[in-house]
């Protein structure tokens, strides 16, 4: 058993279940704004007769309850030490596409949402270099081969500049080229993300007070370029870098520092 499919309804009651009161009723916000008390009442008993055929709940000391082995995966989403979060753009449709891995003592696990957001789907990952795979592979990363410094370094106002040249004003992108000596890693990078008109991926490490509140603690945005993929770090630090993805740098957002990628 290494993934756990479950429906908004069932995921409300798992939280309840648990015990993690403020997580359901924030989910129940969320989806059934105006629901009443007593259609509550019927959706947790459709929930659970769900959860019972799947054979996912048993009735245990007097109340319907997940068993042993599917718990880890709803505490993971109320409990984990830190998560990676991510986020596409899917040019097919529009939309945007998220993917979460959660890293608990329990384990690391993934969470998705499936099938036009209503069902989600949370699955076992073996080891960290799993997870990293994951992470390179929903955002269709290229690495470039060797490590290298930003070829391009601009405050937040200077990115925004940017943003609208490629985007919606092209002689702005092209004093912003002048500007910059016109040198092949800028205009590289430039074409890549007028390409996209401005688009961009992004990848967030979040840690959790002690409120349980996530925190952002590193944000990479992330372009797919032609020869390789782009991040522009230093974002929390109001600071954009624009550099080549490497392995090293995509694991300094992923891990902890210091963190062993085999272990």
């Amino acid at each position: 058993m290494n993934q756990l499919r479950i429906s908004i309804e069932e995921l409300i009651f798992c939280f309840y279940s648990e015990g993690f009161f403020e997580q359901g009723m924030a989910m129940k916000q969320n989806y059934f704004p105006d629901m009443e008390d007593e259609q509550l009442g019927f959706l947790f008993e459709a929930a659970c007769r769900s959860l019972l055929a799947k054979e996912v709940a048993e009735y245990r000391n007097h109340q319907y309850r997940l068993k042993e082995e599917y718990r880890p995966f709803i505490h993971v989403l109320n409990d984990a030490d830190y998560t990676v979060k991510m986020s596409k753009f899917d040019e097919q449709n529009g939309n945007e596409l998220n993917f979460s891995c959660h890293v608990s003592k329990s384990g690391i696990y993934s969470h998705e949402v499936i099938h036009e957001q209503q069902v989600h789907r949370i699955m076992t990952i073996a080891s960290k270099e799993e997870l990293y795979a994951k992470a390179s592979e929903f955002l269709h990363i290229i690495e470039s081969e060797e490590q290298s410094g930003p070829v391009l370094t601009l405050t937040s106002e200077e990115f925004e500049q940017l943003l609208e040249g490629v985007s919606e004003n092209q002689s702005r992108m092209m004093e912003f080229l002048d500007k910059h000596g016109n040198r092949e890693g800028v205009s590289q990078f430039v074409q890549d993300l007028s390409l996209r008109k401005g688009k961009m991926d992004t990848m967030m490490h979040l840690l959790y007070d002690k409120d349980n509140t996530p925190e952002v603690a590193k944000m990479a945005f992330v372009i797919p370029g032609n020869r390789f993929t782009w991040l522009v770090t230093g974002i929390t630090q109001n600071e954009f870098s624009i550099v080549p993805a490497h392995k090293n740098d995509v694991k300094e957002i992923i891990f902890e520092k210091n963190i062993n990628l085999n272990s």
